[in-house]
C-alpha cells in the first residue's frame, strides 16, 4: 500500500509519454494517407494504453487522497476533449454541406449525432467496418476511438471508487480480472464477431486497462540499467514491427494487438523512474511537440483526407496526399494553440459551470443539426434537379426482397406468375445481390415470352453447393441445399447463375467478408474450393437435365459511379473516362474468368457483359445519358441491367417441354 501511494504521489509530467503519443499518431496518419506504415492503425491501440495509464493515475491519486470529485474529473475531460472536437465537427458539417451528395450528407448527419452522444463506435459497428471501402469516405469515422475512450472514462471512476482501497491486492485483482476477461473476449471475438470486436469497449478495454495496471499496481522491474534498457528496446521493437508487418489482412485486435499494446506498456513502465535510450529519444523536443498536438492532429487529418477522396475522380494523387499531411500538421498546431490550450488552461471559459454549459449547449446544437440533416435526407435541395436526379440513383431499390427465408418458407418466390402454359418450364435466377440487380431485365424477358421466373437471391451467398464463408457466414451451404431441393420440386430446367464471383474465389482483403470455403470451413485455398465445387455442381445439374448459364461479373469500379458522375457534372469534368479501364476490369475478374474458361463447354453456357459495358476509349461505362448505371462500385441499377439484353435474349429463345 505504501508503495502504491508513493508511486502515485511521485507522479509527474513525463515528456517520454508525450513522445509515445507522437510515435502513435504519425503512423496512423501515414497509414490513412497510404504513404507507408501498413500497420499504422495500431497507433490507436498505443493511444489507448497511454490514456488508461494517465487517467487511472490521476483518478487513483485523488481517490487515495480522498479528494476525488466526479464533477472535477468531468470538467477536466470536457476542457480537454470537447472544444477541439466540436470545432472539427462543425467545420466537417459545413464542408459536407458543400461537397457531399444527399445520401452521404444524410449519413454524416447520423454519424455526427452519434459522435455528439459519444456512441460513434456503436454507429460505425453497424456500418461496413473500418477497413471496408464505404467507411473510407466517412468524415467522422475516426471518432470511434474517442467514443471508446469516453465510455471508458464513464466506467473507470466507478470501478476505482467501488474498490475501497485501490492500493490493496484486492483492488488490483479486480482490475486484472477485467483485463483478462476483455483480452479473452477480444481474442475470441476477432474470429467470430470482427466488427463488434474492433469497435466496442468490451474487446478494447484490456488495452486501456493495461495502462491502469501500470498506474496502480506496484510492478517491480528487474534491477540493472542494462536489463531495463533491453526491456525498453523490446517495447519499441514490438511497436515498430507491428507498424511495418501488419496489414489489412491482419485479424485485429485479438492476439495481433498484444505486441503493440505490450510494447507501449513496456515503454511507459520501464521509463517511469529513469529514462533509457528509447525513453530519451521519445523525450526529444521535436518528438514531444508532435505528441502535444497529437490529439488535434488526429482530429483534423482524417476529414482532410476523406474530403479529398470525395473530390478526386480516381485515387487521390500522391503529391496531394503529402500536401494534406502537411496541412494536417499546420491545422493540428493551430487547433492545439488556439483551441485546446486556452480551454484547458481556463484562459477561456473560466469556471466549472461554464464548462458544463458548453457541453450542454454544444450537445444540443450539434444533436439538433445532425438530426435535421438525417431526417431531411441530406437536404437534397442544396443542388439543382439534374444533380438531384444523379444522386437519387443511389437509392434505387431492388424489385424483390432478399430470399434468405427460403429454408423457413420451403418455397422459391415467383416473380409473376406470367405463364398459363404449364408445358413451359420455369427459369430460376440463382445468386447473390448481383443476381438481384439483373432481375428487372430478366423479368422483362420472361414477361415477353410468357415464362415463369423463380428467384433465389441472397446477398453475400455464392450460388455454389457445398460451400460456406466460415466463420462469418456458415449458413451458405444450408441455404444452397434448400434451393437445390426446390429446383427438383419446381421442375426447373434452366438456371442462370449470377454473382460477384471475384469476391469469393480470391483471398479477401476484408476480414468481415471472407472468401469461399468448403462446407467444413477449412483453410483450403479459396480458388481451389471455388473451382472444385462449381465444377461438381455444374456436373450434377447437367446430369439432371438442367441447362446452366453463368454470367461473368460486371466491371468492378474502384469508386462509386454515382458520386463520380455527380462531381463530373458539377465540376464540368470529362465524364467518359471516369470508369475503370477495361484492362483493370479484366485483371480484377481474371481468376474467376480463368476458372469459367476451364469448365466443360458442353455442360454450361457462359455469357459476358463486357462488350456492352466497355467503351471505345478503353474505359468501362458508368453512365448513360448523364445518369449512372451503377448504384455503387459493383451493382447495376435497372437502367444498367437493361443494357445487357442482347446477351440474355438467346437464352429465352427456346424452352424445353416436359
Amino acid at each position: 500500500m505504501d508503495t502504491m501511494k508513493s508511486q502515485l504521489e511521485n507522479f509527474r509530467y513525463r515528456a517520454d509519454v508525450d513522445g509515445l503519443r507522437a510515435l502513435a499518431v504519425i503512423p496512423v496518419i501515414f497509414f490513412h494517407a497510404s504513404l507507408g506504415f501498413p500497420g499504422g492503425f495500431v497507433g490507436v491501440d498505443i493511444f489507448f494504453v497511454i490514456s488508461g495509464y494517465l487517467i487511472t493515475t490521476i483518478i487513483a491519486k485523488e481517490v487515495t487522497r480522498g479528494d476525488f470529485q466526479m464533477k472535477n474529473f468531468w470538467e477536466r475531460r470536457i476542457r480537454r476533449i470537447l472544444p477541439a472536437a466540436v470545432a472539427m465537427a462543425v467545420l466537417v458539417l459545413i464542408a459536407g454541406a458543400f461537397i457531399l451528395l444527399p445520401y452521404q450528407f444524410e449519413t454524416l448527419g447520423k454519424s455526427s449525432l452519434a459522435q455528439t452522444f459519444m456512441v460513434s463506435n456503436f454507429y460505425f459497428w453497424q456500418q461496413d467496418g473500418y477497413f471496408a471501402a464505404p467507411s473510407d469516405f466517412e468524415p467522422l469515422l475516426h471518432t470511434w476511438s474517442l467514443a471508446v475512450e469516453e465510455q471508458f472514462y464513464v466506467i473507470l471512476p466507478l470501478i476505482l471508487l467501488s474498490v475501497t482501497n485501490i492500493g490493496t491486492v484486492r483492488g488490483a485483482r479486480w482490475i486484472i480480472i477485467l483485463f483478462i476477461i476483455s483480452l479473452a473476449w477480444s481474442i475470441y471475438g476477432v474470429a467470430y464477431y470482427p466488427a463488434a470486436t474492433f469497435y466496442l469497449l468490451p474487446s478494447r478495454a484490456w488495452e486501456l486497462l493495461l495502462g491502469s495496471i501500470i498506474a496502480i499496481v506496484p510492478i517491480k522491474l528487474p534491477k540493472g540499467r542494462h536489463t531495463q534498457s533491453i526491456l525498453s528496446w523490446v517495447g519499441l521493437t514490438l511497436i515498430l514491427v507491428s507498424f511495418s508487418s501488419y496489414s489489412l489482412l491482419t485479424p485485429f485486435p485479438g492476439l495481433a494487438a498484444i505486441p503493440p499494446v505490450l510494447g507501449a506498456g513496456l515503454l511507459i513502465l520501464v521509463n517511469r523512474d529513469t529514462l533509457t535510450l528509447p525513453g530519451k529519444l521519445l523525450s526529444l523536443p521535436p518528438v514531444v511537440f508532435i505528441g502535444k498536438i497529437s490529439y488535434s492532429l488526429y482530429l483534423w487529418h482524417w476529414p482532410l483526407l476523406v474530403f479529398a477522396k470525395h473530390l478526386s475522380s480516381h485515387e487521390t494523387p500522391l503529391h496531394l496526399r503529402w500536401i494534406l499531411v502537411a496541412a494536417s500538421f499546420i491545422i493540428g498546431y493551430l487547433s492545439w494553440r488556439f483551441i485546446e490550450t486556452p480551454f484547458r488552461k481556463k484562459s477561456l471559459l473560466k469556471g466549472r459551470q461554464k464548462a458544463f454549459k458548453l457541453f450542454l449547449v454544444t450537445t444540443l446544437v450539434l444533436g439538433t443539426i445532425g438530426t435535421i440533416i438525417y431526417k431531411m435526407e441530406g437536404l437534397p435541395k442544396r443542388f439543382g434537379k439534374q444533380l438531384q436526379a444523379i444522386a437519387s440513383v443511389k437509392n434505387e431499390e431492388q424489385i424483390v426482397k432478399d430470399t434468405k427465408t427460403i429454408r423457413q418458407t420451403g418455397d422459391l418466390p415467383l416473380l409473376g406468375p406470367v405463364s398459363n402454359d404449364k408445358r413451359i418450364l420455369p427459369v430460376l435466377i440463382w445468386g447473390d445481390s448481383h443476381a438481384g440487380m439483373m432481375l428487372p431485365l430478366i423479368r422483362d424477358l420472361c414477361q415477353d415470352r410468357k415464362v415463369d421466373l423463380h428467384y433465389a437471391v441472397h446477398a453475400a451467398h455464392p450460388p455454389i453447393l457445398d460451400t460456406n464463408r466460415a466463420p462469418h457466414r456458415p449458413g451458405v451451404a444450408a441455404y444452397n441445399d434448400a434451393v437445390m431441393e426446390l429446383v427438383t420440386q419446381k421442375r426447373i430446367k434452366k438456371i442462370i447463375l449470377i454473382a460477384r464471383w471475384s469476391k469469393y474465389c480470391n483471398a479477401s482483403l476484408d476480414l468481415r467478408s471472407p472468401a469461399i470455403t468448403d462446407r467444413e470451413g477449412s483453410d483450403r485455398d479459396p480458388t481451389e474450393v471455388f473451382e472444385t465445387y462449381l465444377t461438381k455442381m455444374i456436373k450434377t445439374l447437367h446430369e439432371m437435365g438442367i441447362q446452366v448459364i453463368i454470367m461473368r461479373q460486371v466491371p468492378y469500379q474502384k469508386r462509386n459511379p454515382v458520386e463520380l458522375t455527380f462531381h463530373a457534372h458539377r465540376l464540368d469534368r470529362d465524364d467518359d473516362r471516369l470508369g475503370v479501364t477495361s484492362a483493370e476490369a479484366r485483371a480484377h475478374h481474371a481468376t474467376a474468368n480463368q476458372i469459367f474458361d476451364r469448365l466443360p463447354k458442353d455442360q454450361i453456357t457462359i455469357i459476358d457483359p463486357s462488350p456492352y459495358l466497355d467503351m471505345e476509349n478503353g474505359h468501362t461505362r458508368i453512365h448513360v445519358g448523364g445518369l449512372p448505371i451503377y448504384s455503387d462500385e459493383n451493382h447495376l441499377v435497372a437502367r444498367g441491367s437493361r443494357l445487357l439484353r442482347p446477351i440474355f435474349e438467346p437464352i429465352f429463345d427456346k424452352f424445353e417441354k416436359p
